[in-house]
């Protein structure tokens, strides 16, 4: 499960400008990633996974169903406008690596869809060419 974990947290991170994976890279459940997409509604972005047939969450376990920004991503540092951004995926014993692959086919195009959308963002911010996944994780890197 660790290699379905890290292969959606980089394939993530290696596909779309502003995104930032929330907690630590690799201490942390073996079966859990999680994201802020910055100018993209989670909630949007959950009703175009659904509809492709991915099962996704928004925010934290302990707010889900609210459309308030987790308390625990803003405890984190994650300001109140990215943290609604929230994307949160938990993984199975059901999961195979052809999953994280549709996963990450799939959300491209949402991604780019949602981000055309949004009066905040530019158009190079939509997808690729994300630059130092480091940067994304740590906020100290200077890559």
């Amino acid at each position: 499960m660790l290699d379905l974990r890290d292969k959606l947290i980089n394939g993530v991170l290696g596909s779309f400008k502003r995104v930032r994976l929330t907690g630590h890279p690799s201490i942390r459940l073996p079966n859990h990633v999680s994201f802020c997409f910055e100018y993209i509604e989670g909630e949007s972005m959950l009703l175009s996974l659904d509809m492709k047939g991915i099962a996704a969450s928004s925010g934290s376990a302990c707010t889900s169903g609210s459309l308030e920004p987790s308390h625990v991503l803003l405890a984190m540092g994650i300001p109140h406008e990215i943290a609604h951004g929230s994307l949160r995926l938990t993984l199975g014993s059901g999961n195979t690596e052809e999953d994280a692959d549709y996963f990450l086919e799939t959300m491209g195009p949402i991604v780019e869809r949602l981000r055309s959308i949004s009066p905040f963002s530019e158009e190079e911010d939509f997808v690729t060419d994300a630059g130092c996944a480091e940067c994304r994780v740590s906020q100290s890197c200077k890559g």
